[in-house]
């Protein structure tokens, strides 16, 4: 049956599919735009009829259905402040088509598509990005069984328990198109946005207490942030703190690869964490404090270290430094295999086909 579905897949038009450098603003991370370009792609490999709805000039090998031809963020007439309107044109122009019958199933990257899920007949399936103990948890509760949810991990859903959740599919990566080291430089890293909900400032003073180099890829919120500015920027030598700025995919994973380990001091629920999976992938093990998906996603012992928390914020970092001086115990091999294993691309694909085939067989 999977051969023959035909699949909507709903991204948000903010940002191009995939969101290369150029199209991700300050402080974001792409990571959800990627992960739906690489679900896309796989399901056209398996053979799917996917219609990719997103902005005009995404690239994919789906069918491309948008309503304008630039995504908002670099749309100078749109930009960031403008863009729920157009996402909002976007997802009734994908139940339109719904409403026509063009779909056996809709999966959407956008939770507010509960809004519209209960006027076709096509089920919709909506995959949640984002942490639910915020406003986007408050919102779903009024829609939480308009649609069916898929939790990125199954941490992520103990905010809001009771909504109609259907599955946890992992994130995947494309493992073939990562690179990894056995051997490693002498230094630590941390990639991902510079904001104080992922712990930068805590991963440099995990760096200097062990006494080693680290390198932060990624971007602050802008140049004028508070936490930039007065907890990040001065500590930048260029020398033991280096700061390399948003960098490729590509470019990103020559870093991780050669790196001894990658902090992860996260101060608020992961809901997933694609960089644990990336730098595991090439090889390197992952430090981080045991929140959210974190246990899930790290084997402690195995491919990195998961710290518990003791409150005591100096104990805490001792911790880490701990791990830090142990991680020579880690075997990069083993933290690639576990992502060969557990975290392909190939598995995610293979986990939303079970869940668009359960949806069609019991409408």
């Amino acid at each position: 049956m999977a051969d023959n579905l035909r699949v909507a897949m709903i991204a948000s038009n903010v940002l191009r599919i995939p969101p290369t450098n150029g199209f991700v603003p300050d402080g974001w991370s792409g990571a959800p735009e990627w992960n739906v370009y690489d679900v896309t792609e796989g399901l056209v490999k398996k053979g799917l009829d996917v219609t990719l709805f997103a902005s005009g000039n995404s690239k994919t090998s789906a069918k491309l259905e948008s309503i304008h031809p630039l995504d908002c963020y670099t749309d100078p007439l749109i930009g960031l402040g403008k863009h729920l309107g157009y996402e909002m044109m976007l997802l009734s122009q994908a139940y339109r088509l719904a409403q026509k019958g063009k779909f056996d199933i809709i999966h959407s990257q956008v939770p507010r598509s509960g809004l519209f899920s209960e006027l076709v007949k096509t089920p919709t399936v909506t995959t949640l990005h984002s942490p639910l103990d915020n406003d986007i948890g408050g919102i779903l509760k009024y829609m939480k069984n308009s649609q069916y949810y898929v939790s990125i991990s199954d941490s992520q859903r103990e905010p809001v328990p009771d909504l109609n959740f259907i599955a946890t599919v992992y994130h995947g990566v494309d493992v073939k198109r990562i690179p990894w080291n056995k051997q490693k430089e002498s230094y630590l890293i941390y990639a991902g946005r510079i904001i104080p909900e992922k712990g930068v400032d805590l991963a440099i003073e995990i760096a200097k207490k062990a006494g080693k180099k680290l390198v932060l890829v990624g971007s602050p919120v802008s140049e004028e942030n508070s936490f930039w500015r007065e907890k990040i920027k001065p500590n930048i030598n260029q020398k033991d703190i280096i700061y390399e700025g948003l960098k490729s995919k590509d470019e990103v994973f020559e870093y991780l690869k050669k790196a001894t380990a990658c902090l992860m001091p996260i101060q608020v629920r992961e809901p997933f964490g694609l960089v644990m999976i990336e730098a595991m992938a090439c090889g390197t093990p992952v430090i981080a404090y045991s929140r959210g998906s974190v246990p899930e996603v790290v084997k402690d012992g195995e491919t990195g270290f998961v710290i518990q928390e003791t409150g005591d914020k100096e104990e805490d970092l001792e911790a880490m430094v701990r791990a830090v001086n142990n991680i020579g115990s880690i075997s990069p091999l083993a933290c690639r295999k576990h992502v060969e294993e557990n975290f392909s691309i190939e598995s995610e694909v293979n986990g939303y086909l079970s869940v668009y085939e359960s949806l069609v067989n019991s409408n």
